[in-house]
């Protein structure tokens, strides 16, 4: 199982921060004024993608947090985030096919150089001296990304049970990122990299819901406004 439930644990960052007051707003800052706006995304299943979010708003509560909860306490955090290292850099590869995708062959390389370094140096990736020693940080890229690199618009909304929020270009890039990742291959390695991730980001999800008048909404737009900004597509 790949990705569960990842948009239930999405930093409190992709939250758009509250509209300043009226009194606050400069009309002569012309800086402001041309920022460009992120379009909205089409939403037309609204009221069954409402009725996913709320299984997967019950699945983090029910499940995915408690489980994460016991996690943490009994392992340390140095070991999780040692774990958590291990499942991204087992991405490296796919990533770095994203990136040569995209024409970025400086990126290509360098995540092959950290999947070669950490795996062997940072002992299967448990480690990260790529980024500590050779100061190569991860790339942020998926197959989704690509698409839309590619030229391919985002779509539809669509909040899919298990997966969370999506559109359709990258329900596409997500099949293909499953298909590259080895932790779709390993039974239940997936469930835990998913236990992993959310033990060391409980309390996020929770402030996300407690600052949005309508969380489903909130996520929706968070999605949007994060995938606008992942692909530079302002289409």
């Amino acid at each position: 199982m790949v990705l569960v439930a990842t948009a239930l644990a999405l930093p409190a960052a992709w939250a758009a921060a509250p509209a300043a007051a009226a009194d606050d707003v400069d009309p002569f800052d012309k800086k402001e004024a041309t920022e460009p706006a992120v379009p909205p995304l089409p939403d037309p299943l609204e009221g069954l993608n409402r009725a996913f979010f709320a299984f997967n708003d019950k699945m983090y509560f029910w499940v995915l947090r408690p489980a994460a909860r016991a996690y943490k306490a009994v392992v340390p955090r140095p070991v999780r985030v040692s774990v958590g290292n291990a499942f991204t850099n087992l991405g490296a590869p796919g990533r770095s096919l994203c990136c040569l995708l995209q024409g970025d062959l400086k990126g290509s390389g360098n995540e092959l150089a950290r999947f070669g370094v950490n795996s062997t140096v940072g002992v299967l990736g448990l480690g990260d001296p790529a980024r500590h020693w050779l100061k190569i940080n991860a790339r942020n890229e998926d197959f989704g990304q690509t698409l839309g690199y590619w030229g391919f618009g985002m779509g539809y909304y669509s909040d899919l049970p298990i997966l969370g929020p999506c559109c359709t270009r990258d329900t596409f890039g997500w099949v293909v990122d499953a298909a590259l990742n080895p932790l779709t291959y390993l039974p239940g390695v997936g469930l835990v990299s998913q236990v992993n991730r959310t033990s060391l980001t409980l309390g996020e999800y929770e402030d996300f819901k407690k600052a949005s008048l309508d969380p489903y909404v909130a996520m929706r737009d968070a999605y949007n406004q994060h995938r606008r900004h992942a692909t530079a597509n302002w289409d």
